[in-house]
């Protein structure tokens, strides 16, 4: 594979390179070669992960009734009780 082409198949363990991310690497990055572009790509969507906030998000909303209570928060907002 080239690095100007887009990436491996999912589940292969390597970033998906969609054709749209090519598209944006080639928009952000035109000046670099486009592995270095490809590099700092996946530099910051690694870097945007939050794996603490995801499992703290995973344990509120584990058995949970969030109908339930999103259903009441739309009460709150209206007014009703």
């Amino acid at each position: 594979m080239r690095d100007d082409e887009p990436g491996p198949e999912p589940g292969s363990g390597e970033p998906i390179r969609t054709p749209e991310l090519d598209q944006v690497r080639q928009m952000l990055f035109a000046d670099l070669p486009p592995s270095e572009g490809w590099a700092r790509i996946d530099a910051a969507i690694a870097g945007a992960s939050d794996p603490e906030r995801a499992e703290a998000i995973e344990r509120l909303v584990a058995g949970a009734d969030l109908s339930g209570d999103l259903l009441a928060i739309l009460r709150r907002v209206r007014g009703e009780t």
